[in-house]
């Protein structure tokens, strides 16, 4: 073995890891949060630092697309592992040893380099500029603010411009121009309007996901930019195949008339809030706190017994609330009242969604032992058979514009949406 093999076995003993989250794919996606947490790997936050690519569910059309532009812009060494919904652990972990070898197979990933490179050459021959196929429609904003409807490429999420058509890649990039005529390196061109201080600023069209580190599964928020406050915002789904809905399963059971106990439920609904926990404090930047919530969420879900959780949760619900700096930066963002509607069950801001996630755990916590019959629909997020996710979507447009695009994604994060309530045609525009 040469230089060059002993380096790329070293390598593929810990790759970086991106993970793709999938509407209906939440099992999946947890049991390999789980495994890649317990081997120590680390996650990768872009295409170009990740080795292995790792698929969570199955993605219909639009996320398929997506899914494959991330991957022509993942580096060679790479491997790829698709989860289905249905596994087991010990076949995520066997999954993930299979990619292991992948990534340690010098010719095979030689190979792999040269078929990038080849397909590479093609697409630039041919003079395109994005990863995506397939038509989509989008929208591009005159200086006057009308609308007009376009065409776009990609994973769905491209805004078209003008009379012409524009297409977008898997990374939530899109690119085109009015008339059908291209910009430099076919960069799409800005337009222009007038801001909330008056000043006229370059107005550019920034998609937010679907796939993006901490993000809800399958979440498109296509954006109107100007500086970095957005000024509209539309939400839409790249749906996933499957019907699992896996934070309300035990709820949805017991309307089913199985036996469910309250305990199994307030299991799930104590992992459902540590999970969104978890990612609301790993955009805020407390990696460190982040990772303690997602292993508490694991002891919750996949091991037994539960001695000593409960104190556990209490250390950390205490350093997360006593964090003067992490209330400061939360304070007032993404404030729900009751002029958003009674259909939304949140209310406040981001601090006080949080801390309705700690309350609801803590208490969630005190009843694992409860061996009476679940009777409630009350699921993680609200009653299970009003889908609770679809208000918050339809909210999330008034929420977002006026902030700023770091704040937005706190709020995002703050809200959790669940998509697998939601179906994949789910579309908001708010203008």
């Amino acid at each position: 073995m040469g230089v060059s093999g002993r380096l790329l076995r070293y390598a593929s003993a810990r790759p970086r890891s991106l993970l793709v989250a999938v509407p209906h794919g939440t099992r999946a996606r947890l049991l390999a949060e789980a495994e890649l947490a317990r081997r120590g790997w680390r996650p990768a936050g872009t295409p170009a630092s990740a080795d292995l690519l790792v698929v969570c569910g199955s993605p219909e059309k639009s996320l398929a697309r997506a899914v494959e532009t991330i991957w022509a812009d993942t580096p060679c060494p790479r491997a790829r592992v698709e989860l289905r919904d249905d596994l087991r652990p010990e076949q995520v972990a066997d999954a993930l040893d299979g990619a292991v070898s992948r990534l340690a197979d010098g010719p095979a990933q030689r190979r792999d380099a040269a078929e990038r490179g080849r397909h590479q050459a093609r697409r630039d021959r041919g003079g395109v500029h994005g990863h995506g196929d397939g038509p989509e429609h989008g929208r591009q904003e005159h200086e006057d603010g009308h609308a007009v409807d376009g065409h776009g490429d990609g994973n769905g999420h491209g805004y078209g411009d003008g009379n012409g058509h524009g297409n977008g890649d898997g990374n939530g990039h899109g690119n085109g121009d009015r008339d059908g005529m291209g910009g430099p390196e076919g960069l799409r061109m800005a337009g222009r309007g007038a801001d909330r201080d008056g000043l006229t600023l370059d107005r550019l069209h920034v998609p937010l996901g679907p796939v993006l580190p901490d993000w809800p599964a399958g979440l498109v928020v296509e954006t109107v930019l100007q500086g970095d406050v957005i000024q509209r915002a539309r939400v839409r789904i790249s749906g996933g195949s499957g019907v699992e809905r896996f934070w309300d399963a035990p709820w949805l059971a017991a309307l089913a008339g199985r036996h469910v106990t309250r305990g199994a439920a307030a299991r799930r609904r104590a992992a459902s809030h540590l999970d969104s926990l978890g990612r609301l404090l790993a955009v805020s930047g407390w990696d460190s706190s982040a990772t303690r919530a997602r292993r508490l969420r694991d002891r919750l879900l996949w091991e037994r017994p539960d001695d000593g959780l409960a104190e556990d949760f209490a250390r950390f619900a205490r350093r997360v609330r006593r964090s003067r700096p992490l209330r400061w930066m939360l304070r007032g963002l993404g404030t729900v009242d009751a002029s958003h509607g009674p259909a939304v069950r949140v209310r406040g801001d981001v601090v006080a969604r949080m801390e309705r996630w700690l309350a609801g755990t803590e208490a969630a916590l005190g009843e694992l032992d409860d061996r009476s019959r679940l009777a409630d629909d009350e699921g993680p997020r609200g009653p299970v058979g009003e889908r609770p996710s679809e208000s918050l979507l339809a909210v999330l447009p008034t929420l977002l514009a006026g902030a700023e695009l770091a704040a937005a994604r706190l709020i995002v994060a703050s809200l959790d949406p669940d998509l697998d309530q939601v179906p994949s045609a789910y579309e908001v525009l708010h203008a």
